[in-house]
């Protein structure tokens, strides 16, 4: 299970905190304890399952939403991503470590050398939030 708080890094190093504020069977919001409430910034989390047996995919998605100041009101960033696991035994975990290390290694311009853990991955992968 994922913890309550969740501490990640903005590009500078510095800590972007996430507290637990709602919790459902199906996922979770976090908002960033700095952001105030007219300007949220949150981490939400939710698990799904679609289609009918033999082909049941597991769905996945973090989506972080920043809403920002702009001269006319605010605006909000969103980030998503879908890691999508047809429920299949030709598709191994090693399978989706290898998927997500390629776009972790992308986004960090080929700075990575692949996951050092997979702990959080495996909450994911899981349904836990």
């Amino acid at each position: 299970m994922l913890a309550n708080d969740i501490t990640l890094d903005k590009k500078d190093g510095t800590d972007v905190v996430y507290r637990l504020v709602s919790s459902s069977p199906d996922g979770t919001r976090r908002l960033d304890i700095a952001s105030d409430l007219a300007l949220p910034r949150s981490l939400v989390i939710k698990h799904t399952v679609t289609g009918k047996a033999p082909s049941i995919i597991d769905r996945h998605l973090v989506q972080f939403n920043w809403a920002v100041a702009t001269l006319t009101g605010a605006a909000t960033i969103n980030t998503n991503l879908t890691i999508s696991v047809p429920r299949d035994v030709a598709v191994t975990k090693a399978i989706v470590y290898d998927v997500i290390s390629n776009l972790v290694d992308l986004l960090l311009d080929q700075a990575s050398t692949g996951l050092t853990t997979t702990v959080n991955i495996d909450s994911l992968l899981r349904g836990e939030s």
